[in-house]
């Protein structure tokens, strides 16, 4: 299988990112085709998010993101937040299963207005947090991104598409995101559609 070999292992992303910081990202995600993760610990994901390997306190791991996921042992999406902490291990948490193609699902995460470093999670699942993220104030540019995990040199397959991307302002407003920088590893095609929307496919 010559193109599985080509896959590389471990992740890749596709996606855009905003050139400065903001207090939080909003998008409409769905996956325009029936993902294939191979393999019980590979997984492909849809997401948004705030934060980074890194980026917190002290070069500390800290991070918010909400969006779909699939993993090898089922071809189904499922809702989610990941939440990491300084000082804690990631925490994945599931808020809904059996998500298809073609449903398209609106999330944000986004800072308090008055009530600087906590964070929320906004979703049809209703509101999570709020999650305290140490010196994340105005510290972030947020990120929409498309994310494949392989565990092996097979290909994993996957197609999301992001759309009506907004950036939350220390004011409360949101305004559409109209400037953006690509994130595109080799292997993925990243497709803009106007200025607050794109594809992000794979394999």
């Amino acid at each position: 299988m010559p193109a599985a070999l080509a896959c590389p292992k471990g992740y890749s992303y596709a996606g855009l990112y905003s050139p400065t910081k903001a207090n939080g990202i909003a998008a409409t995600i769905s996956m325009l085709d029936t993902p294939a993760a191979v393999g019980g610990s590979n997984h492909v994901a849809g997401w948004i998010g705030v934060g980074g390997p890194g980026l917190g306190p002290h070069g500390a791991d800290e991070w918010l993101q909400v969006g779909l996921a699939t993993f090898g042992d089922s071809n189904d999406g499922r809702l989610y937040y990941e939440l990491a902490q300084p000082g804690r291990a990631p925490e994945y948490v599931e808020l809904a299963t059996g998500i298809v193609p073609g449903v398209k699902v609106r999330v944000a995460v986004m800072e308090l207005q008055f009530a600087r470093d906590a964070w929320i999670v906004v979703s049809p699942a209703g509101i999570s947090g709020p999650f305290y993220l140490p010196r994340s104030h105005q510290a972030w540019e947020p990120v929409a991104a498309a994310e494949s995990y392989a565990a092996t040199r097979q290909c994993n397959r996957y197609s999301y598409r992001f759309g009506g991307l907004q950036l939350a302002h220390a004011d409360g407003s949101w305004r559409t995101m109209r400037r953006a920088e690509k994130l595109q590893d080799p292997g993925w095609k990243l497709r803009r559609h106007g200025a607050s929307a794109f594809s992000a496919t794979g394999a």
